[in-house]
């Protein structure tokens, strides 16, 4: 996310707001019947919303870093799946 702040696509704040409404809006697609293969897309595509949501709340006028911001966190957000299904313990105990 460091990456984000040293490219000044957004303050700290909207950073934060931005990665837990992807965060949450993704975790609520994948309780649909979305295959898993479409989830970093749409986490992406949620991300680009989100981002331009925030730039529209904060009067900002910078609608391309907003949706790069998005994006980006989208495919962190993403990634953050793919992280944490290395850590679950299988139903054999392996």
């Amino acid at each position: 996310m460091d990456y984000i702040q040293q490219l000044n696509l957004g303050t700290a704040t909207e950073l934060a707001l931005t990665t837990l409404v992807v965060f949450v809006l993704t975790q609520a697609v994948k309780q649909t019947k979305v295959p898993n293969q479409w989830m970093p897309w749409l986490s992406m595509a949620i991300g680009v919303a989100v981002g331009l949501l925030s730039v529209l709340v904060t009067a900002d006028h910078n609608f391309l870093s907003g949706a790069v911001m998005g994006l980006l966190v989208g495919g962190f957000t993403s990634g953050l799946f793919d992280g944490f299904k290395g850590f679950q313990v299988k139903g054999d105990g392996k």
